[in-house]
């Protein structure tokens, strides 16, 4: 009779390669998702009319030219067993989302630090990015000394997952200004 759980390993997925395609870098784009509306989103993520609804009903907030970069996850350890020291049980997410549009977004900023109720999803060349947990954002607003430097809103973007974000086509017509 065994008395320990055995067979811990976990299915291994085949690692893809020989695509010869590289990915540029930079967040380029993002959008906050409540999530309320993220089960109707994941479901379907590469269909644009999916998102437009969620835009109409004001479930989603799309940045469609932004700045900024991910950190990857920096591992979140706790106490091992055994012989084994250490182990993982999660990954603190960073993205630094910097939005270019400055002037009138105060109010928007005040109101969306105070909320956890959104995923963030983000685009870089040709690949999307959505959270499975959402978020907690930080906004700053900070002004150089220097009358050459624009003044943009700086997100820092942070959640706690056991998994990388999932990874999509960009839908097409998705992160473009409307107004």
């Amino acid at each position: 009779m065994a008395y320990y759980p055995s067979g811990c390993d976990t299915s291994i997925e085949d690692h893809i390669c020989g695509t010869c395609v590289n990915e540029l870098a930079r967040i380029s784009s993002a959008a906050y998702i409540n999530k309320s509306y993220y089960p109707t989103l994941i479901a379907n993520p590469e269909d644009a009319n999916v998102w437009a609804a969620g835009v109409n009903a004001g479930l989603i907030v799309i940045f469609p030219d932004t700045q900024g970069d991910y950190d990857g996850g920096a591992p979140q350890m706790g106490q091992g067993f055994g012989r084994v020291e250490e182990k993982i049980n999660s990954y603190l997410f960073t993205a630094n989302i910097i939005d270019p549009v400055y002037k009138g977004n105060r109010d928007f900023y005040n109101s969306v630090y105070k909320s956890q109720n959104f995923h963030v999803a983000w685009t870089t060349e040709s690949i999307m990015y959505i959270s499975d947990k959402p978020c907690t954002i930080i906004p700053t607003n900070p002004i150089a000394n220097d009358l050459k430097v624009e003044v943009f809103w700086n997100a820092q973007v942070k959640w706690t997952s056991e998994n990388f974000a999932t990874e999509h086509e960009i839908p097409s017509n998705v992160f473009v200004c409307t107004a």
